[in-house]
């Protein structure tokens, strides 16, 4: 017995001994491959086994492995999975990259994300690349020309300015064009809330460089989901979100400077003007020495007003962010700084910006997240272009034959001969302010609960709260408040959207062959806005600009106003094999907009594709690499009107004998609804000679109907005009995309190139009758935008007397006697953007050329700039040196009249000129330092970079900048400037 326990206790012992000589103990690092970082929480397991453990917090493990054989699996959300052998080694450190699915385009469309294979709709991306570190305001400026079909246009250069975007043309007449926007899952504001600011654009309050992603919606495939606010496209803006591992900062700052873009423009001098001014009186019958003698001339006085007007204004930026966390909770907190001062005197946008996202797994089945934007923008503002105090006016008009400044430095303010109520902009800018401040708050709360395994449910609490100061003071020491002592005007806004959305994702898979997603959802959006404005005048010192330093309160007012939607939404997505696939979507909108018959309405779509590559007989041509078509067709509506456009209104704050009263204001129309958008898309994506040659094309056709239009009514009613559902146009077009790879290894090229064709048509109209607009038409079978002008034929060298078309094959030289007719739009026929990147080792430059080409600019300013003798006492445009003065002379300027009873400076298309243009929007050297020294100066990476907006532009536009608001009409416009900002990016 003893002998059996001995033995038995001697197999045992030499059974432990030959476990623990072959379990050892294995230590290692787990990094990331780009950044060399530690990755905390990374799984390590001894594969075929349970034995496992994790990485700390610099991603070191300890780990005991049952023999040589032994084999280390590392898993890491995000990043690729990893197999080790561990060998003889005692020491296995292992570099984890991510995963190939998420450096694979990840689209985010309505409602979630699609990898790019799967996505049928028209979704355009615009990369973070494209948009970080460009010192542009808003990234509304930023995606011009990034996208086909999508056309951004800056009609103002004012720091802060709004954006005019249109998605595959104009979608409506009287309603907005705009598309929407949605910040992470939320429907938020955009455009100008001011009531006093000459322009200001919501979208500045977001910092670009917080965006991680952009994806624009344009076919009702992609839009439709989004319902009664989708029919002119949406842009879905992703905020940055935290990685797991080790935390990574980064810091940015940029500082620069911006020029004014004078274009082909300039004024006359104190000579030429006085010629031009002398003749035109001689013309008219009169003395010229009776008003401007020849001595004017002799205090060598020729002010160049434009020099007083603009300055070299500099932009700066700071920023810090940081990102990092662990599998279960990730985290991106940035802040930011950005100044920019205007290139027009008094402006300038200031703008302080936060934001925290977090992303937390509660447990294995429940997720939150929180994202929170903070931000305040000082906003200093240029006076309108038709005010006598405008330094843009100004500039343009004011005499050269007066002084700007004393000769003891001190601002003229006693004008000899005098213009534009003798105001001295240079002065009145630097005693008035045009101020406003606005704070905005956008965050959201999300809530993520896996019911079953592929059962899942979202929440989303959303609120995006604005508030706007604006503060406008007119010194008394001004020509426009001298008479009352000063001015103080306050307006204060605040609008508030709030939203709730629900959704259930069900996902699953038959055999791997029958891929189902589906989703219902739940959505509610409540809005108010109020505004409150008082004035007041009379102050006893002008550092004493607050309302209640006012002897006199002049006037006070207020406002307010709400809608609401509510939305039930539905989508499947199904594909068949990686090759086929099916989306259908369903949204029922209700709208506090519309009449009680018509509260609701349905709208809906189907998209499909085919994975042509992945089909059999394409497995052996290596050409291509990729090969899509895909289609469309659905609805969507637009309700961007009044918040109660559809019923009867009484006005309030009418009265009689002293007496409070009201009176009917509107006409009730309970059928009013959407204006509905049909839209057809088919596009083709494809991939050569291993995607380096990758693209698309695609053809559209958007037709909306229920147009709404004032249209006359019986004034039995005690109204002329009321709102209906009447009109109907169409936009169609074409799209190209492509994207080269040109060159690899140590020398790269690439190249972007996109460009969109679009035809905008009015089909119908209410009793197609022509809505005359100025010197533009809406036409039933024209373009939205039409101009409706005389003719010009030029200058009759015979007498200098201007010519216009008599509508009959011959000329007239009254004006009066000359018919209107279509003279084009000024909608572009196409436009597009062009990039090239060069890289070389460290180095890479780039260059971002945008163009358009067709369309028309009204240019009205040339009305008065070249007046012909109209605006005697302005100083005019020196094209006018190439005036008639003799008989013979062949030129497109009349002779010059002091008052100009000829009418040649009335609208016709002497002054509608050629829209087309190309610019150099933006071009950046960039340079790496290599890791190996950045490494030394305890870095992750080092970047330095030089870059120009708007250093280059070709057109053959007269005035200052070609690039305008969308309906193509120029009246002394703030131009772009140009721009060169010096950078430098760390990340440690």
């Amino acid at each position: 017995m003893k002998k059996s326990l001995l033995l038995s206790f001697i197999f045992v012992f030499a059974l432990v001994v030959q476990v623990l000589a072959q379990n050892r103990t294995v230590t290692g690092k787990v990094t990331d491959q780009e950044t060399g970082q530690g990755l905390p929480g990374v799984t390590v397991l001894v594969k075929g086994t349970s034995s496992g453990t994790a990485t700390g917090v610099d991603g070191g493990f300890t780990i005991a492995v049952p023999s040589n054989d032994a084999i280390l699996v590392m898993r890491y959300v995000g990043y690729d999975a990893k197999e080790v052998a561990v060998g003889g080694q005692s020491v296995v450190n292992v570099q984890l990259a991510q995963s190939s699915e998420s450096l694979s385009e990840v689209v985010v469309v309505g409602y979630g994300t699609e990898s790019r294979e799967k996505v049928v709709g028209s979704v355009a991306t615009v990369s973070p690349k494209e948009i970080e570190s460009v010192p542009l305001t808003s990234v509304d400026q930023i995606i011009q020309g990034r996208s086909p079909g999508v056309l951004s246009t800056t009609g103002s250069g004012q720091p802060g300015a709004t954006t005019n975007v249109r998605v595959r043309g104009v979608g409506s007449i009287s309603a907005g064009s705009a598309p929407l926007y949605v910040i992470d899952g939320i429907p938020v504001a955009v455009g100008d809330l001011t009531r006093n600011t000459e322009t200001s654009n919501l979208m500045a309050n977001i910092n670009p460089n917080d965006i991680e992603s952009i994806s624009i919606l344009k076919d009702a495939a992609a839009t439709s989901l989004y319902g009664a606010r989708a029919a002119n496209g949406v842009i879905l803006i992703t905020t940055k979100r935290g990685k797991a591992g080790a935390t990574k900062f980064t810091l940015r700052s940029q500082y620069g400077f911006n020029e004014k873009n004078q274009g082909n423009y300039r004024a006359m001098t104190s000579a030429e003007l006085l010629e031009y001014e002398r003749e035109s009186i001689v013309n008219a019958g009169g003395n010229p020495d009776a008003l401007r003698p020849l001595t004017i001339l002799d205090n060598g006085v020729s002010t160049k007003w434009v020099d007083y007007a603009y300055q070299t204004g500099a932009t700066q930026s700071y920023e810090l962010n940081a990102s990092g966390g662990d599998e279960k909770t990730r985290f991106f907190l940035s802040g930011s700084y950005f100044d920019q001062q205007g290139t027009l005197i008094g402006t300038q946008l200031e703008r302080y910006s936060g934001r925290l996202n977090v992303d937390h797994k509660a447990t294995d089945k429940l997720s939150l997240g929180v994202n929170l934007g903070l931000s305040r923008t000082n906003q200093e503002s240029a006076t309108a272009g038709n005010s006598f105090q405008s330094p843009i006016l100004g500039s343009f008009l004011l005499l050269p034959y007066d002084r700007a400044q004393n000769e003891d430095g001190t601002w003229n303010n006693n004008f000899m001969f005098g213009t534009l109520n003798n105001d001295n902009f240079a002065y009145t800018v630097r005693q008035n302010d045009r101020l406003n401040y606005t704070g905005r708050a956008l965050g959201t709360f999300t809530v993520g609960y896996d019911i079953l395994k592929n059962l899942k449910f979202n929440g989303v609490l959303g609120l995006d709260y604005i508030s706007i100061l604006e503060d406008e003071y007119t010194s008394p020491n001004t020509n426009d408040g001298e008479d009352v002592l000063g001015r103080s005007v306050q307006i204060s806004t605040t609008d508030i959207t709030k939203t709730a959305q629900a959704t259930l994702n069900y996902f699953t898979s038959i055999n791997n062959v029958h891929n189902f997603d589906v989703l219902v959802g739940y959505e509610l959006q409540d809005n108010n806005y109020n505004t409150f404005d008082a004035t007041g005048t009379g102050f006893a010192n002008d550092r004493l600009r607050v309302l209640s330093t006012a002897a006199v309160p002049e006037a006070v007012g207020g406002s307010g106003s709400s809608y609401g939607f509510l939305s039930y939404l539905s989508r499947l997505n199904y594909d068949f094999a990686d090759k086929y696939y099916l989306t259908t979507s369903f949204r029922r909108d209700g709208s506090s907009r519309f009449g009680a018959n018509n509260r609701w309405a349905n709208f809906w779509a189907v998209g499909l594709s085919w994975r042509i590559n992945q089909e059999d007989f394409m497995k052996d041509i290596d050409l291509i690499s990729d090969l899509k078509l895909r289609t469309s067709y659905g609805t969507s509506g637009n309700a961007d009107i009044a918040n109660f456009g559809a019923r009867g209104l009484y006005g309030y704050g009418a009265s009689y004998n002293g007496i409070p009263g009201s009176s009917p204001s509107q006409v009730a129309n309970p059928d009013l609804t959407w204006e509905k958008s049909k839209s057809f898309n088919i596009g083709l994506d494809y991939g050569i000679l291993d995607s380096r040659i990758t693209g698309s094309v695609e053809y559209y056709k958007r037709n909306t109907s229920d147009l709404l239009l004032n249209v006359p009514i019986s004034s039995t009613s005690g109204f002329t005009t009321a709102l209906r559902n009447v009109g109907e146009m169409v936009n169609k077009g074409v799209e190209v995309e492509v994207s080269t790879e040109n060159l690899r290894g140590n020398f790269g090229w690439t190249t972007d190139f996109n460009i969109a064709f679009n035809r905008n048509e009015v089909i119908k109209l209410n009793n197609d009758q022509d809505i005359l607009g100025g010197t533009q038409i809406t036409k039933v079978g024209e373009p939205i935008y039409s101009f409706y002008l005389r003719e010009w034929k030029g200058v009759n060298p015979a007498n200098g007397e201007p010519l216009w078309s008599d509508g009959k094959g011959g000329v007239t030289s009254e004006y009066a006697n000359a018919p209107r007719s279509l003279q084009g739009s000024a909608n572009p026929d196409f436009f597009g953007g062009l990039t090239n990147t060069f890289t070389y080792k460290n180095f890479e430059l780039s260059g971002f050329f945008y163009f358009t080409y067709g369309g028309k600019i009204y240019n009205d300013a040339r009305r008065i700039l070249e007046g012909d003798g109209a605006f005697f006492g302005y100083n005019q445009s020196a094209s006018s040196l190439d005036r008639w003065q003799q008989p013979g002379d062949i030129t497109n300027s009349p002779k010059a009249v002091r008052g100009n009873s000829s009418s040649s400076n009335q609208a016709s298309t002497r002054f509608l000129e050629d829209a087309s243009f190309i610019r150099l929007r933006n071009v950046m050297l960039a340079y790496n330092v290599p890791s190996s020294l950045s490494q030394k100066l305890k870095m992750n990476s080092v970047r330095v970079y030089a870059q120009g907006q708007n250093l280059w532009t070709k057109t053959e536009y007269t005035g200052f900048d070609p690039e305008l608001a969308i309906n193509g009409t120029e009246f002394f416009r703030y131009p772009n400037s140009k721009t060169v900002t010096f950078g430098l990016d760390l990340s440690f």
